[in-house]
């Protein structure tokens, strides 16, 4: 015989993404496929200090202001 049982299980579900750079809070569809996270460990010696752990999350208008001068299309130069 199998008996089952019901249980309430907490679960996380996105709510929001918030630019750490503006702060603007995106909840659209269409601005969230446009949104960037950023990720990757520190080497040694790096000036993100040794073996951190780097995080940023970005929304399309940031991250064009931040590379904007040096960013390429399908390797040519914008």
């Amino acid at each position: 015989m199998i008996i089952y049982k019901k249980e309430m299980v907490e679960q996380e579900l996105f709510d929001k993404f918030i630019c750490d750079r503006c702060k603007k809070e995106i909840t659209d569809d269409f601005e969230l496929q446009e949104t960037y996270n950023i990720g990757f460990w520190g080497g040694y010696a790096s000036v993100f200090g040794d073996e951190n752990e780097i995080e940023c999350n970005l929304c399309q208008h940031c991250l064009l202001e931040l590379i904007g001068d040096f960013y390429r299309v399908n390797g040519k130069e914008i």
